[in-house]
């Protein structure tokens, strides 16, 4: 009995208090008709507030935007504005629409300079010539990065007259090199030849003729990419195998790109007729060369040295390559232990009397086909600066890229530097000295070349 009662007290509470409840609101609820004001608004929602005297009565909501209404449409070049309107609270804004015109480059973060063959090679052991490379085709030009990029918003009449890729090793692409083309991308061939490890920026203009015959020019923004190791190859238009000796580490620093070049011959062996072309020509002048070092020394039946010339001296030689070029010419006939003969002594010694003046440079020196008195030469070259013997056997059998009639192995290195390898020293600045010591260069030449060509760190 006593617990139905109970029961009954729990329920007549409970009623009790949800009366309560429905009374409450009416209790305490405004007994006028609410007047709002203005909206106050913020970029997500509307507010706005009774505003008869003690009422705190609100209502809010998020803004309701409905289609965009056009203020301005985009032109070619120039921006365009839509705007935006809430529905409820009339809150309004603004965005721009780009304008049509639009450049864009397919980046790249960094480019090997060389070809997949050559790649092959570098990344092989420094005997391991690739079977591509038997020295009969020229393949030793440096490779070319594939400039990629996009056009979009032409309008109708509208057409394209020109895009403008410019190259540059300066951010605000000052001094920047030029190629014009239609197409959408640019595979630069023999004109722009990279310096290893080296930061670089291009960008596109687009030139636009608009429906009324004005022409605009549209600009992509500046893009940067960053070239790996060497050795630097550079392609020079009628010379084969052309290499820069700059780039590689040496002792304390590295051998400056830019200084010095090994080359094939200019001109047509025996002949007074160039085999550099004019572009070539226009390329050694954009490297600044000033000297030209010729190490042949075959002379024909005729009394006729390999670049042309009467050997008897009755005429004035002068380099292919143009006026702005001082020649020089160090005769030497070839054989794999030139370095003891009198004549290959003597074209070292004579060569490095030029290379020891600071204002020879930048200096090309060559042979016939660049080769191996040219190899032998850089091997000199290289070794008092420092370069690591590998890299100068791999310099040597690089050669094997060039058209050079035949091919080269370690086998031929060794034979024509064994006068080098056998002198006395713990490493090659030290033996490659010893070696110009003992055919007349003096230590002062010795030293002005490895200060004139190490960059130091």
């Amino acid at each position: 009995m006593q617990k139905k009662n109970v029961t009954r007290k729990i329920l007549r509470t409970a009623a009790l208090f949800s009366a309560l409840l429905m009374i409450l609101p009416l209790l305490f609820s405004c007994s006028h008709e609410h007047a709002f004001g203005e909206w106050v608004t913020d970029e997500q929602k509307h507010t706005r507030s009774c505003t008869v005297k003690k009422c705190e009565e609100t209502e809010s909501g998020e803004h309701e935007f409905g289609e965009p209404a056009t203020v301005k449409e985009p032109g070619a070049q120039t921006e365009g504005l839509r705007e935006y309107k809430c529905a409820v609270c009339g809150y309004s804004y603004t965005e721009t629409i780009p304008q049509r015109l639009s450049l864009t480059l397919e980046e790249f973060d960094e480019f090997d300079t060389h070809t997949a063959l050559q790649k092959k090679y570098l990344s092989s052991p420094v005997s391991r010539v690739p079977a591509g490379a038997v020295g009969e085709l020229e393949q030793s030009t440096q490779g070319s990065p594939i400039f990629t990029w996009h056009l979009e918003g032409l309008a109708e009449g509208e057409e394209l007259t020109t895009y403008t890729l410019a190259i540059s090793d300066k951010e605000d692409m000052s001094d920047a090199k030029t190629y014009k083309t239609r197409f959408y991308q640019y595979d630069r061939n023999n004109g722009f030849n990279f310096y290893i490890r080296r930061r670089y920026y291009w960008q596109v203009t687009a030139t636009v003729k608009l429906a009324d015959g004005t022409e605009i020019e549209e600009k992509s923004k500046i893009s940067t990419f960053r070239t790996l190791d060497g050795p630097r190859t550079l392609s020079v238009d009628g010379i084969a195998n052309f290499r820069d000796l700059g780039g590689v580490d040496a002792d304390g620093g590295q051998i400056r790109q830019g200084m010095i070049f090994r080359c094939g011959r200019l001109n047509t062996n025996y002949k007074k007729q160039a085999s550099v072309s004019a572009t070539g020509k226009k390329t050694l002048i954009e490297l600044g060369i000033k000297t030209e070092i010729d190490l042949r020394g075959a002379i024909n039946d005729s009394g006729v040295y390999q670049n042309g010339f009467k050997a008897d001296g009755s005429e004035t030689m002068y380099s292919w390559g143009g006026d702005q070029i001082n020649y020089y010419l160090f005769p030497a006939i070839y054989y794999d232990s030139i370095l003891n003969n009198s004549d290959g002594k003597k074209m070292v010694k004579d060569a490095f009397e030029v290379l020891a003046n600071p204002e020879s440079y930048p200096i090309i020196f060559h042979c016939s086909i660049g080769t191996d008195r040219t190899g032998i030469l850089a091997f000199l070259i290289e070794g008092i600066c420092g370069v690591d013997y590998e890299y100068m056997e791999r310099d040597y059998l690089f050669s094997n890229f060039a058209n050079i009639g035949s091919s080269r192995d370690e086998t031929k290195f060794l034979a024509v530097t064994a006068a080098v390898r056998n002198q006395k020293g713990s490493n090659y600045i030290e033996k490659c000295t010893a070696y110009l010591l003992s055919i007349g260069v003096t230590r002062a030449q010795i030293d002005s070349v490895r200060n004139i060509l190490i960059e130091k760190d």
